[in-house]
């Protein structure tokens, strides 16, 4: 049986970059929390002005204003928090028995009493079908949409009722307004359901992100797994067949014996030998493969990377050097940058090789090199080569040079 194996091409040949994407799918995951979360308050703020503008326009008395005020707040900070109760890990926070409930009656309630005291004041309708909206997906199935309409009309038909029992109808004007109630808490409904909808899909993309490498991780552990089973199985075999062998012999053929034991210890060898391939063809592939994997995670990253030059030309004795200097340059590329372009040449020329990484997105500050830049500066000097780095507007370059042995 051949010691030599190919190199792992498995999501796990990517183990060392593991932890970047990890890093920048858990990034995606707050981008999108933030984005909602964010919307939610600007509507929020938003709204907030229209009721401040509503209570500078009309002359409330001072008790109306001081129980309006309360009200719009309190509904206003509850469409926020209850928006998140359809949207799994989005907040930490629970919903409490009684509270939606709670905060309609209250908010509608406000609405009412802006109605009696002046009719044109239909701003304070807004808090009251927001929190309806937020709730309302929540509900599962298609009718939460006809209970969406029932409920914008209850809204914009109390508030009508209130003001034609105030005494101070404003006429059509009410009418009209009466039909755009009607339609707000669909469509904050509407939009409400666009950001679940979009929440639950990155979610969903994460978990199954997440789903892949793990059955990427599993199928190579069967296959490395199954490659020792192959070498060792067999030896393993040899050997106990032949130790029993040479037991048998001793004392009747010592000399046939002697041959046997012999044998085992060869065969002990060999299987010793084989299985160090196999790990060494595990834990080092080609500078084809480690550029092949880069690329890969790059793009799967949204930076757009190049190639230049041919790794097949390196060496054979060098590639494992230069691929890890692709990893190491990969890794910080992901970890340290915000690179939308990244290139990486081969060339190699006058006995020399040279692989260099450039990218756009370094960061204008200054820090410290890392371990892992030092520790490939010590395993080039090793083999009297070098591991340059250095910095121009826009651009981060990593450079390493190796002769050719």
């Amino acid at each position: 049986m051949s010691a030599v194996r190919r190199a792992p091409t498995t999501l796990a040949a990517l183990s060392p970059y593991i932890h970047p994407v990890d890093r920048l799918a858990h990034n995606l995951l707050d981008r999108v929390r933030r984005y909602i979360v964010v919307t939610l308050v600007f509507t929020a703020s938003m709204t907030a002005l229209v009721l401040l503008l509503d209570l500078m326009s009309l002359r409330y008395g001072g008790t109306t204003t001081a129980v309006l005020v309360p009200a719009g707040v309190l509904g206003l900070v509850q469409y926020v928090r209850i928006s998140g109760f359809s949207m799994p890990d989005l907040r930490t926070a629970t919903r409490r028995r009684g509270e939606v409930a709670a905060t309609v009656v209250i908010t509608t309630a406000a609405w009412w009493l802006a109605q009696w005291q002046a009719p044109l004041g239909i701003g304070w309708a807004l808090p009251c079908s927001m929190v309806i909206g937020a709730y309302l997906p929540v509900v599962s199935g298609w009718w939460r949409w006809p209970l969406a309409v029932a409920s914008g009309l209850a809204v914009g038909l109390s508030g009508y009722g209130v003001e034609q029992l105030s005494g101070q109808p404003s006429g059509a004007a009410s009418e009209a307004w009466v039909l755009v109630l009607a339609l707000l808490v669909p469509f904050v409904l509407f939009c409400n359901v666009l950001q679940v909808w979009l929440w639950s899909m990155v979610r969903q993309l994460d978990s199954a992100r997440r789903v892949a490498g793990e059955l990427a991780v599993a199928e190579e552990r069967l296959r490395f797994a199954a490659e020792l089973h192959d070498i060792q199985g067999h030896h393993l075999q040899a050997i106990a067949l032949k130790g029993e062998l040479a037991a048998r012999l001793i004392g009747h053929d010592d000399e046939a014996a002697r041959v046997q034991a012999t044998e085992v210890g060869e065969l002990a060898r060999t299987a010793l030998k084989e299985t160090r391939a196999v790990v060494h063809g595990y834990r080092r592939s080609s500078l084809s493969t480690e550029i092949g994997n880069a690329v890969d995670i790059l793009r799967a990253a949204g930076i757009n990377a190049t190639v230049r030059g041919s790794a097949t030309e390196v060496p054979p004795p060098l590639q494992p050097l230069f691929g890890i200097l692709v990893r190491e340059g990969t890794t910080n590329i992901l970890r340290h940058s915000a690179a939308a372009e990244c290139s990486l040449t081969v060339e190699v020329d006058a006995g020399r090789v040279r692989v260099e990484l450039t990218n756009d997105g370094v960061e204008e500050r200054d820090t410290e090199p890392g371990s892992g830049l030092q520790g490939l500066r010590e395993r080039f000097a090793v083999v009297g080569g070098s591991v340059r780095t250095h910095r121009e507007p826009g651009g981060f370059h990593l450079v390493g040079e190796a002769g050719i042995p």
